[in-house]
């Protein structure tokens, strides 16, 4: 099993990862995550159950389980906490968080705990390997509510998105084109998932819905730089949704034909 510990305090970190190697020599991989930012930026390497500090700099546990639950939807997540609280509880319960720990954690309740998260594991390849012997489709069964979306899809009982949600679409592009959103956190406050959405999306539009995120970014970004003959790109790009100057002259390049610092030498209006 690959294992995540994100806490700030090594010593946490080490006392944690000890506890479990006790439990099971040689049966885990593990994975070190610092504060919350970090474990956003390791999401990826998808870890079949992590543990999260939730008071930790730079980024907090919970605000990063939901920036990193998109991008390993299979994470089992169980929360670590000194402090027993009301709004923590109920955070965790609308994140789905699997498990809420105080601390200190001892091994009895990490031996109870791991015993439980084979248990998750186990299920979750039974079901999976069922619906894809039915349907030849792999489908994520991290949640009931995402397997409920893909069945649904999947039966045609929602063939098409109605126009009113096309234009909550773009409304919520425009209210958050200066944000990091893309597909899966447009699909995530839909209520869908993002594959869905993007299918649909262009059916419906004859766009994707990443190239209409960029062309709504690309066109605010013209307004500024003729707004703003002096100003820096990398500055522009940040005010449109771009955290790298490079990407965003890439996808002005692409749109546009030129350069920013082009358009903007150019006055073009």
């Amino acid at each position: 099993m690959l294992i995540m510990i994100c806490d700030d305090e090594p010593m946490v970190r080490l006392g944690l990862k000890a506890m479990l190697e006790e439990l099971a020599p040689a049966g885990h991989e593990y994975i070190e995550s610092v504060n919350g930012r970090d474990l956003v930026s390791k999401a990826k390497l998808c870890p079949d159950l992590a543990f999260v500090d939730v008071q930790m700099p730079v980024m907090n546990g919970l605000d990063a389980i939901e920036a990193a639950r998109d991008l390993t939807p299979a994470t089992k997540w169980v929360l670590l906490t000194g402090h027993a609280q009301f709004d923590y509880a109920r955070r965790a319960l609308r994140l789905g968080i699997s498990e809420y720990l105080l601390k200190p954690v001892g091994i009895q309740e990490i031996s109870s705990l791991m015993s439980r998260a084979g248990e998750w594991k186990d299920n979750g390849r039974l079901v999976q390997s069922y619906l894809k012997a039915v349907t030849d489709l792999d489908f994520d069964v991290s949640s009931p509510q995402r397997m409920a979306l893909q069945i649904q899809e999947l039966s045609g009982a929602k063939g098409e998105l109605p126009a009113d949600t096309i234009s909550k679409v773009k409304a919520y592009v425009q209210r958050h084109y200066r944000d990091d959103i893309g597909v899966n956190s447009i699909a995530d406050y839909l209520k869908i998932t993002p594959n869905y959405l993007s299918r649909i999306f262009r059916n419906q539009t004859g766009v994707k819905l990443s190239d209409y995120l960029n062309g709504v970014r690309i066109s605010k970004a013209k307004e500024l730089l003729a707004a703003n003959p002096n100003a820096a790109i990398k500055d522009i790009a940040g005010q449109v949704g771009y955290y790298s100057s490079r990407h965003f002259t890439k996808v002005f390049y692409k749109i546009e034909g030129m350069t920013p610092s082009e358009y903007q030498k150019r006055g073009v209006r």
